[in-house]
């Protein structure tokens, strides 16, 4: 794939699921995506078709934050690597999140996702959140949570 494809394809992506088109990751990441993430936050899952967990994030986020806004603030490429940087933004009044119960507080949460591309699949990925402001979750608590430490990484792709 080209890099304005694998562009093109991360953008609509992450339109999709930001519109609540969960079935996004299981079209475009493939069936042996592999997130290097899985082994130091759900050791569990490797082995597992972890897309789930995408999946999970970002339906566990539209829930609990109604008003959500996902913004890509910075996005490049080297041959079949997209690196990009993300901010959610969202009111925490809908469902809890992970556990915790809506707050009214505005949440920001910030991370980068380091994906590889393989004909037209995201196929590998580093990456994770830096920051969750707001959501009352410590990196400490979400590596403590088997509930939470997967889907929590995510999202994956931006």
């Amino acid at each position: 794939m080209s890099k304005s494809e694998n562009l093109r394809i991360l953008g609509q992506y992450s339109a999709r699921m930001a519109a609540g088109d969960y079935a996004a990751v299981y079209e475009v990441f493939a069936p042996d995506f592999f997130s290097h993430v899985t082994p130091r936050v759900s050791p569990e899952a490797v082995g597992t078709d972890i897309r789930v967990h995408e999946h999970r994030f970002w339906e566990t986020a539209k829930a609990a934050f109604p008003d959500m806004q996902f913004d890509v603030h910075l996005v490049f490429e080297h041959d079949d690597l997209v690196v990009s940087n993300w901010t959610l933004i969202g009111t925490h009044t809908g469902a809890a999140y992970y556990g915790i119960p809506p707050s009214g507080k505005r949440v920001t949460i910030n991370g980068t996702a380091i994906l590889r591309f393989r004909d037209g699949k995201i196929v590998e990925h580093w990456g994770g959140p830096h920051c969750m402001n707001g959501v009352g979750l410590s990196p400490e608590s979400l590596h403590s949570r088997s509930d939470v430490a997967e889907s929590a990484s995510a999202p994956i792709g931006v």
